[in-house]
This record gives structure tokens, C-alpha cells and sequence, in this order.
């Protein structure tokens, strides 16, 4: 796709189609991305888990540990429909060794050394590798978006795992990777509904129809960007 096109088709998408995207396509996604994303020493801080989203009571539990305020009333709340799409990719940051974190290259890079997850950063914003793993995760993010919105797919974030990371860590299996560390984030998959309908979705939480977050048309009505020149600074001599 054309370079201006596809940046200025890719949106966030809150309601999404039935239509399951097929895994392949993906994959292929990611495995391109992986190819040629920068990283810092090739170190790939972080990891990205794939994740069909079809069991009900699954995406009942991700949809509630999404949920902006426990306090607000489910039945009035937009919630977080991003995560309600077919195919999820989970965030969560990855153990690296020492040796991975040097400059020199080695052959036995990737060795554990005995360290291992017990020097686990449990979302430590001081952390030495906190800060690179976040960048890193933003730089995968925007990419592997652009990727898929190449491939026709649609895709929608959500940052709002403030409930219960632990359980967010349970569903995506981190238990199963030694190198798995803290949970970062969601990003859903699929294929967005039409701009006739994409205005509402079916929230499993209350088993009812109800409006995305935002008006369909015009997201910038609810939140509106900051000037050019607030965000964009050249600095002159």
C-alpha cells in the first residue's frame, strides 16, 4: 500500500466484524516485523504472545480487567472494546542476561548465567531495563499496526491491564516461558466493522449492545490533539 494511504487509513478500531482473520496472514505480519525492527543490541527486551480470542468466559475476564474504574457502573461504562477482537497480542517485557545486554558480541549469547527470573522488575520504573523495554515495546506497537493495517487487518490498543496484572499474566501463559517477565499491554486483531455499524459492539460483561467509547466519526471531538507545534519542536542554533 501506498506509504500516505496507509498511514492515513490505519485507526484505532472498537468494534470489530465476526469475520476471523486467518493466522497465517499474522504471522506474517509479525515475522516481518521481527526481521527488520530496530532494537538495542539486538537485545528484544520484551515478547509478543498471539492469542486467539474465542472463549467466552475468556473474553468476558479480559474485557472486566480492562475496565477503566471498578467503581463505575458496567452498564454505563464504555469499557475497553479493543480487546474483544479476534486475535489478541499480548506485551510483556523479557529476561535478558547479562551477556545479552553487553556490546560484544559472544557465542554464548542468550545464557541465563544463573541468574534467571528471580531478578523479576515487577513494573519498576526505575528498573535498568524498564525504560528500554518500553521503548522498545512502542517502536513494536507502531510497526506491527502498520504491518497489519498493510494487510487490510485492523488493530486497537489498550493499555488498561491496571486490575489485575496477574491474572492478565495467567491468560497469556507467562507462567510457561522462563524469560517472561511483567505484562505490559493488549492489542487486538481483526477486521473493523463498517463505518455504518462500527459505532456499537455487544459487551459480554452485561450481555447487551452498547456505543464504543467514542463517536464513530471523529475521535478528536472527544479528545482533541495538542497543535503541531506543541508536539513538534525544532530546535534552532
Amino acid at each position: 500500500m501506498d506509504w500516505v494511504k496507509l498511514i492515513e487509513t490505519r485507526h484505532t478500531t472498537f468494534a470489530w466484524q465476526d469475520t476471523v482473520p486467518d493466522k497465517d496472514l499474522i504471522l506474517e505480519a509479525l515475522k516481518e516485523v521481527y526481521q527488520h525492527i530496530p532494537s538495542k543490541n539486538l537485545m528484544f527486551p520484551y515478547q509478543v504472545r498471539l492469542m486467539r480470542n474465542d472463549d467466552p468466559e475468556i473474553r468476558k475476564e479480559i474485557m472486566t480487567i480492562c475496565h477503566r474504574n471498578q467503581e463505575m457502573d458496567k452498564e454505563v461504562d464504555h469499557g475497553n472494546p479493543q480487546v474483544l477482537a479476534p486475535w489478541l497480542l499480548g506485551f510483556n517485557s523479557r529476561w535478558t542476561s547479562d551477556l545479552e545486554t553487553r556490546y560484544e558480541k559472544t557465542s554464548k549469547r542468550g545464557e541465563f548465567n544463573g541468574i534467571g527470573k528471580g531478578q523479576k522488575r515487577t513494573n519498576d520504573p526505575n528498573g535498568s531495563q524498564t525504560q528500554t523495554e518500553n521503548i522498545e515495546i512502542g517502536i513494536f506497537s507502531a510497526y506491527i499496526m502498520l504491518s497489519l493495517a498493510n494487510r487490510g487487518l485492523s488493530t486497537g490498543m489498550c493499555q488498561n491491564i491496571c486490575n489485575n496484572y496477574t491474572r492478565a499474566e495467567e491468560i497469556f501463559k507467562l507462567a510457561e516461558d522462563e524469560r517472561a517477565l511483567d505484562f505490559r499491554f493488549i492489542m487486538g486483531i481483526g477486521y473493523a466493522k463498517d463505518i455504518e455499524t462500527r459505532h456499537q459492539y455487544f459487551d459480554p460483561r452485561i450481555d447487551a449492545g452498547k456505543h464504543i467509547p467514542f463517536p464513530p466519526i471523529n475521535v478528536e471531538i472527544a479528545y482533541p490533539r495538542p497543535s503541531f507545534d506543541d508536539v513538534i519542536k525544532v530546535i534552532k542554533e
